[in-house]
Formats: structure tokens, sequence, C-alpha cells
């Protein structure tokens, strides 16, 4: 089976050199050749290469720091570096960075055989280790799912969702390690929802980024007692400047070797930091209120992350928060302008029921059980959970089932809650429908007594033409009304020249021959004469 390259090199006379000594030194298919770290980093995500060749000049960010995050994202494609300077430094900064090897410019063709037909094999090795762990149903610990939340403006309740989110996952799943941090770093508000005392913060990690260690990360983690952990901004915003897309690459890096979920609040604001985690998480939730001020800024957002590269806006996924069905901007009109796709669940408008956690920085005082489910279906929705399908013993299978049990009786009793609810909504709103269908049956009633009396006038008219009696006449015009209207309709023939006819008939209520209106139809026809 062929293997697969992608090549990144801004050079295109080194690129055609490249791709010509891969055609001979083995059998490898390349699948794309990226120009810029950014172009590469979605060539290698999208089409999943075996092996990866890099030139050290490409840009514009630091090559090693390129493949140090793909090696953690895709650990199956591995990573040669073509170097121009063989100095030892450059080799052992490449290694570092976790590459597989590296390739001497000029090219030489045994080395290109030699360090290629390695990398395969090792990429093919570890291909089948990922998989057989993945069919075993191994952990995923070690390969944390990263989701970035974003707000599309202040107050839509992006850090309330984050928090209240990692409080749940923690509470349902108890040996998952979940991660909260804060990179809303001028107006980080999560150790207002969740209690903290840090004493350090996501600044002090940028500052030590070139000699980041695992052990460093997670000193400068606080662990909640409710088990969260929390990585939170800088106290003092001349910090803040500290904090660098390099650095925030390199800390997620080493953060998802150490947890199952780690879920970023990148605040409202395009920076360039929020940038680099929205490009690098697995997942995006960009949270939107019902509100056309939040929707024009959503588009703007993701007409912004588009260009700059980071992220497309079908890769973005849209939450609505505090929807009601008195708001004038309903989901259906959020679907059809959001310039990404939405999602289908919608946390509804909680008002003060979240004031009291919000005010203990405790969310377990929530005890609304609506806006858990609502929280657990998004989770659900989104991916943040990933569950190893494994065959537990009977002990494990009847505790888990207990609480599923317990669970059902109560969203079985929220489901009849709404069902009366429903219903009593329906007994308010029956009169109404009453009435309008009552109007609508009369007007019918009404067009069809007008259609009965044009019927009449024209059947009088013929008879009058053809010179028969009045009675004759009279006859003609209530042959086409229904017997009980009979009696209501009245027959006027000009005179004395007869050349018209009036028909006349009270309009009935409700149906012909019960009751009538005081109103009455009347149609005139003119009488043509035979020669």
């Amino acid at each position: 089976m062929a293997g697969t390259v992608v090549i990144g090199c801004a050079d295109q006379s080194l690129a055609y050199e490249l791709r010509s000594q891969l055609a001979e030194a083995a059998d490898i298919e390349v699948v794309g050749v990226a120009e810029t770290t950014t172009e590469m980093a979605n060539l290698v995500l999208d089409r999943e290469p075996n092996l990866v060749l890099v030139h050290d000049l490409l840009g514009p960010e630091p090559v090693h720091q390129v493949i140090r995050d793909l090696g953690l994202r895709r650990p199956a494609s591995v990573a040669i570096v073509v170097t121009s300077d063989g100095d030892p430094e450059s080799l052992a900064s490449a290694m570092d960075a976790g590459a597989r090897g590296v390739l001497a410019y000029p090219l030489s063709f045994a080395d290109v055989q030699q360090r290629v037909n390695t990398a395969l094999d090792w990429s093919r090795h570890m291909e089948s280790l990922l998989i057989s762990a993945s069919s075993d149903g191994g952990s995923a610990r070690g390969r944390a799912t990263v989701v970035a939340v974003t707000g599309t403006k202040g107050g839509v309740g992006t850090t309330t969702l984050v928090t209240h989110l990692a409080w749940d996952v923690r509470r349902e799943l108890p040996d998952h390690k979940v991660l909260v941090v804060d990179l809303d770093l001028e107006k980080g508000d999560v150790s207002s929802l969740i209690e903290a005392r840090a004493r350090t913060s996501v600044a002090d990690l940028a500052k030590v980024a070139q000699d980041l260690s695992v052990r460093t990360v997670a000193d400068a983690v606080f662990e909640h007692e409710s088990g969260i952990h929390l990585l939170l901004p800088p106290d003092d915003v001349r910090d803040v400047e500290w904090v660098t897309p390099a650095a925030i690459r390199q800390i997620v890096g080493l953060l998802r070797q150490q947890y199952d979920l780690v879920l970023i609040d990148v605040g409202a604001h395009v920076t360039p930091v929020q940038a680099a985690v929205v490009e690098i998480s697995d997942e995006v939730v960009s949270v939107v209120t019902p509100d056309l001020v939040s929707i024009r800024a959503l588009r703007r957002t993701l007409g912004w992350w588009e260009s700059l590269q980071v992220r497309k806006p079908d890769g973005v996924h849209v939450l609505i928060n505090k929807a009601s069905r008195t708001d004038e901007v309903q989901p259906e009109t959020v679907k059809r302008l959001s310039p990404g796709p939405v999602l289908a669940t919608v946390l509804p408008d909680m008002g003060h029921k979240l004031e009291t956690a919000m005010n203990s920085r405790a969310p377990e005082m929530v005890t609304d059980p609506a806006w858990w489910r609502a929280l657990r279906a998004f989770g659900r929705e989104v991916g943040v959970v990933r569950r190893p399908t494994t065959t537990s013993d009977p002990a494990s299978t009847d505790a888990a089932a207990r609480p599923r049990r317990s669970g059902g009786r109560r969203q079985k009793a929220a489901a009849s809650d709404e069902t009366g609810s429903v219903a009593v909504e329906l007994v308010a709103l029956l009169p109404a429908i009453l009435i309008v269908c009552a109007v609508l049956w009369q007007l019918g009633l009404t067009g069809l007594t007008y259609v009965w009396t044009g019927y009449g006038a024209a059947a009088a008219a013929r008879s009058v033409a053809l010179k028969e009696s009045p009675a004759q006449v009279r006859a003609a015009a209530l042959d086409a009304f229904p017997g009980s209207m009979r009696a209501n309709v009245d027959v006027d023939v000009a005179s004395p020249r007869q050349s018209s006819v009036d028909v006349s008939v009270r309009i009935p209520v409700v149906m012909p021959g019960v009751l009538n209106t005081p109103w009455t139809a009347t149609i005139s026809r003119d009488v043509v004469m035979e020669p």
C-alpha cells in the first residue's frame, strides 16, 4: 500500500526536487504541497498523511513549534525536516520538536530513501498501535478533547456555559480529568463563577514557554475542591503581553497529555491568542443570543477567522443561548442567518434561576433540571466526552444502570410536567380557536348564499325570456336554493317591460334554515328576450 506525504516548502525549486526524489525513493503519493505553516497544518489534519516533509525556513510560525503541535494532534504523521544548515544545534532542535529525521540540502538520493522508508515504517507501526488501542477501548487520556468556546459579544453567557459544563462533566464522570482555561485575558471571569485563589496564571507559564514541561504546567494549575482544574488569567494586566500565540500552542500541547477534556474560554474579541486557540482546538463553539446584534457579531467573527485561515465557518458550532418563546428572533431565523452550522440544542433563558449560583460562586446551587439537561445535550452534540466502548462486569453494569433508571424517572416526571403545561395552554387558546373557526365558517356560508342567489336570478331571467307565468318564474329561481332557504327567497320582475329580475334572500347563520342575519343577498340579472 502506497504511503502518503505532505510537503511544506515555499521554495518551488526545492519542492520540485523533493517530489522527484520521493518518486524514485519509495512507493509514495504526494497529497499536497503547502507554502505556509498554517496551510501545512490544515493539510496534515485533513489528509492525515504518513509523512510530512517540512523545510526549516517555512513560515510564518516557527517550524519546530508546528511540528510539535502536529505530533500531539496526529501522532501517526511522521515529520522530517529539510535543512540547509547542518550544525548540531539545528539537528538537536528538530529532534526535540519531535521530528523523526533530518535531510540535509543538497539532497542525497540514498539519504532520502533511507529516511523516508524508515519514517513510513514508523508511521504504519504507530497507526496500527492507535487502531489497536481504540478497538480495545483504551483510555483517551493523553489525547484530550480541546473545546474552545467563544462569545459573539459580552454577556452571551460564555463563561457560565464553560464553568457549568465542566462542573456537570466532572459530577457525572468522576474519573474524568477536566480543565477549564480562562484565556479571556483582560476580562476573564471564571474565578467569579467558581471560587478559586490561584497564585500562578497562564502568564507565568508563557514567561517560561521555551522551557516548559508537564510538571511545570501541572504546578500552575489550580485544583478546585470539586475536582475541576483551573488555569486562570493574570491578575496584573501588564502580564498579558507575555501570553503569545506560540506560548499558548506549547501550553495547550502539554495540557493535551494530562487531561481528558480541556474547555477554553477565549472571550469575545478576535486577538492573535484567540485565533491560535481556535486553530488548534478540536471543536470550536460560538455562543450567540437570539438578537440581530449578536448575529451580526457572529458573522463578523467567523469572517475574520476565515480571512486569517484559522477556521472555516462550517467548522464552527453555533450555540443559541438565552432563548425564549417571546423573542422576536427565533432559532429558525438564527439558522437562516448564521454562516456556520447551528446546533440543534438550544439553551433556555433561565432568567434569575442562575443568580444564586453565580453570586455564591457555586454551580451546584442551580436546581433547575432543565438547565442541566440542556447542557448535557449540548455536550453530547459537540462530543466533549469520549466514552470507551468496553465490556464491564455485572456489578459495574448494575451500578451504572441504577442512576440511569432514576434519571429515567426524573425525565418521565419532567415530560409529564411539560405535557400538563401544554394541555393548560391548549385550554386557554380553545375559545380563540373556536371563534376563528366560526368566523371562517360564516364567511364560507355567506359566499355560498351569493352563489345560490346568482344561480336563482339567472334561472328566473331565462324563465321570463321564455314568457312563462310568474309562478313558473319563481319556481325556477327556488330550484337553485336548498330547501331550507326557499321560504326566505324573494323574486321581483321589473315591470312593465320585464327587462330584469331581482332575486333576494336572507343570509343564514351557522347553517341554512336555523337562523338568519339581518343582511340580505341580492342579485340582479337582465332578461334577454327571444326575437
